[in-house]
């Protein structure tokens, strides 16, 4: 039997655009001219979607997201590559997995996803 079976739970991660772009720029940006298209399709949707330019930042809004509201890491990554602008369409992401989040859960969710923005 192999060291590590498939239902034992992996490393892997989920990871904000922010990660994933300092990651692949890193990388790549010394040797484009030798990236596939799909790397080259992947650095330019990385450039035009990610919303917060610091990596550790956007890390360190997962973990706040996942600690104090207790949202599951997935969930908090969604909302920080995200950044919704208002209530309502915060509301819209989470009222499914979390009914019991309160209007000044919103809020506060909302400051620290501003604080983000660019």
């Amino acid at each position: 039997m192999s060291a590590m079976s498939s239902t034992e739970p992996s490393n892997k991660r989920p990871l904000t655009l922010a990660e994933v772009k300092a990651l692949v720029f890193d990388k790549w940006t010394s040797s484009v001219e030798t990236l596939t298209i799909d790397q080259r399709r992947l650095m330019i949707y990385l450039a035009k979607f990610t919303k917060v330019s610091d990596p550790r930042r956007a890390r360190e809004a997962v973990e706040e997201l996942v600690r104090r509201f207790r949202l599951k890491e997935e969930h908090a990554v969604m909302l920080v590559n995200l950044l919704p602008s208002d209530e309502e369409e915060l509301r819209a992401y989470l009222f499914k997995d979390y009914p019991l989040l309160t209007q000044e859960d919103y809020k506060e969710m909302l400051n620290l996803l501003r604080s983000l923005r660019e």
